[in-house]
């Protein structure tokens, strides 16, 4: 899901903490089958012409693998505070790493780059925040003709059980709260639209099944959100009025009533490409 942990603002990320990256990224991308859903594979089959970045990356998984599947482009990551595992395990020719804030402005000309890529971070930003910073900054750097992609899950989810919906509704509650944000598709698609700048905005959703029911990604889903659950939980149970103690009972009970229930957590992509 786009909740983010406290230190994954810092330079110390956990082993727990990068699992849980990994896991969600290759969930969604065979979930979606590919990483992006942007009509951009003739930009990048084009090589060195071609400049990608990705927003607020963190493991830089994404990037290697874009390196991979369509070399000799040029990539970029960036991030306020995060050193790529990328920048010690080596990484490939084609991919940098940048600090950089977005509130700060990003380091970039106008019309910089052939694709712009941001995923799990909706919970991140205020409503405003997203319209007055976020998507104008971005579509600032965007080329024209170029796309820009976002990512994340929806709250949505359907066919829950009553341990999900309870522990959903109270996170959302909490959220919305704090951040003050709608549902993603509605927000992205709108703020992208109302820029005047990106047209073809569109929308792509995905159910990702929980348990037993999805065959083997529906397993691999299932231990992501055992394990999120565990990891993410305690930092709303005074709230949710439940004892530290019992996240892992929780954490258990929610996957046999996903499983039971045939769970599907829906995963949205909204893109759209910038007007020439």
């Amino acid at each position: 899901m786009g909740i983010n942990g406290s230190s994954l603002m810092t330079n110390a990320m956990t082993d727990v903490e990068k699992d849980l990256l990994y896991s969600r990224h290759h969930i969604s991308r065979e979930l979606f089958r590919g990483n992006f859903s942007s009509p951009v594979q003739d930009v990048l089959n084009t090589g060195w012409r071609a400049r990608v970045l990705h927003v607020n990356t963190t493991l830089g998984t994404w990037l290697a693998e874009m390196s991979a599947d369509f070399p000799g482009c040029t990539y970029i990551g960036v991030n306020p505070t995060i050193p790529s595992p990328l920048h010690e395990n080596g990484r490939p020719f084609d991919v940098e790493f940048v600090e950089a804030k977005i509130h700060d402005g990003l380091p970039y000309n106008d019309n910089t780059f052939d694709f712009i890529f941001m995923r799990f971070c909706a919970w991140d930003f205020t409503e405003n925040e997203w319209e007055k910073v976020v998507i104008r900054e971005l579509v600032r750097c965007l080329k024209p003709g170029g796309w820009i992609e976002f990512m994340d899950f929806d709250m949505n989810f359907q066919n829950q059980g009553p341990t999900s919906i309870k522990m959903l509704n109270c996170i959302y509650d909490l959220q919305h709260m704090k951040n003050r944000i709608r549902r993603l598709t509605d927000i992205w698609e709108e703020f992208l639209m109302t820029t005047n700048q990106i047209q073809h905005v569109r929308n792509r959703s995905e159910y990702l099944p929980i348990g037993r029911h999805g065959g083997k990604l529906g397993d691999a889903a299932s231990q992501f959100f055992h394990d999120f659950i565990i990891y993410h939980l305690p930092r709303y149970a005074r709230n949710m009025g439940i004892r530290t103690r019992d996240i892992p009972n929780i954490a258990n009970t929610y996957c046999e009533e996903a499983n039971t229930c045939r769970t599907m957590a829906p995963l949205v992509r909204v893109f759209g490409q910038k007007k020439s």
